[in-house]
C-alpha cells in the first residue's frame, strides 16, 4: 500500500465530532419537536384543509421516529473510536514519533475536559436538556470523554507501535 500517512489528528476530530454530533441532533429533535407542536396547535378554520390531521398523517410519523436518532449519534460516536483503532492499526510511524503521538493523546484528553465540562453546562440548559438527558448513551460518552478519550489515544498508541514489523517485507529505512 502506497501512501499510508494516516490522521495524526484522529483524537481531536473524535473529540470535536462527538460534541458537534450529539448537540447537532439534540437540537434538530427539539427543533422538529417544536414544529410538529406548532403544527398541531394552528387553528385553521377551513374546509379546504384540516391542518391538524394532515400534520397527524405526515409530520407526527417523523417526530416519532426521531428518537432513533439518539442511538445513532451514540452508534456514530462508537464507530469513530473504532475506526481510529482500526487507523492505526494500518498507519506504520517512525518509533520516535511515539513521544508525538502521546503528545496528541494529551491534547485531545485536555481538550475534551473543557468540552465535557461545557457540554454538563448544557445539560443545565433549561432549552436543549430534556433532549440532551435523553441521549443517555451519548451524554454518557460526552461526560466521561476525558476518560475515553484516553483510552483510544493508549489502545490506538499500543496498536500503532507495538506492530511495528509486521509486514516482513518491509525494510527498516521504510518505516
Amino acid at each position: 500500500m502506497i501512501n499510508k500517512k494516516g490522521n495524526v489528528l484522529a483524537i481531536i476530530s473524535i473529540v470535536v465530532a462527538s460534541i458537534v454530533i450529539v448537540v447537532f441532533l439534540a437540537g434538530w429533535v427539539y427543533f422538529f419537536n417544536i414544529l410538529n407542536t406548532t403544527m398541531l396547535h394552528i387553528n385553521l378554520d377551513t374546509n379546504i384543509v384540516n391542518l391538524t390531521a394532515a400534520t397527524e398523517k405526515t409530520i407526527s410519523p417523523i417526530n416519532n421516529a426521531m428518537t432513533g436518532l439518539n442511538y445513532i449519534s451514540f452508534i456514530l460516536i462508537i464507530m469513530l473510536m473504532v475506526s481510529s483503532i482500526i487507523e492505526n492499526y494500518y498507519v506504520r510511524k517512525h518509533p520516535i514519533l511515539m513521544a508525538v503521538h502521546l503528545l496528541f493523546v494529551i491534547f485531545g484528553v485536555i481538550a475534551s475536559i473543557y468540552i465535557s465540562n461545557t457540554f454538563e453546562s448544557l445539560l443545565g440548559n433549561s432549552i436543549l436538556s430534556s433532549q440532551l438527558a435523553q441521549q443517555s448513551g451519548s451524554a454518557f460518552i460526552i461526560l466521561n470523554l476525558p476518560y475515553i478519550i484516553a483510552v483510544v489515544g493508549l489502545i490506538g498508541f499500543g496498536v500503532m507501535f507495538i506492530n511495528l514489523n509486521r509486514d516482513p517485507e518491509m525494510k527498516a529505512n521504510e518505516i
